[in-house]
């Protein structure tokens, strides 16, 4: 696994981190659903589970996703957007086709969308 992010992104994360001493010190990449652009990966402070994720360290930030995840969704890349948060993309993200009834259309009225 590899993750790229600017060092803004990084020193954010690093302050996140810092204000939540009582949480898990790892920041979970995951497959979050889909918004009407498209698929939506989202960042949490969770538990490595070491049979079950892969890991990658960037300046001191330890970032860690499924392994199922990972293989089916390649390498990460996060853009900081301030003042909103962070944009997190994968080398191959889903198709809406692939995990929604709704079709390629997200307001066609389908209750998923």
């Amino acid at each position: 696994m590899k993750v790229q992010a600017p060092q803004s992104a990084i020193n954010v994360l690093k302050e996140i981190l810092a204000n939540n001493q009582d949480k898990p010190q790892n920041v979970r990449v995951y497959f979050a659903g889909f918004a009407c652009s498209g698929a939506v990966f989202s960042l949490a402070l969770d538990v490595e589970y070491p049979d079950e994720d892969t890991s990658y360290d960037l300046d001191g930030v330890h970032f860690i996703m499924n392994d199922n995840e990972y293989l089916t969704y390649g390498n990460v890349t996060i853009s900081e957007i301030p003042p909103k948060g962070f944009v997190v993309s994968v080398e191959r993200p889903p198709e809406k086709g692939d995990y929604s009834e709704c079709g390629g259309n997200c307001c066609d009225g389908c209750s998923g969308c």
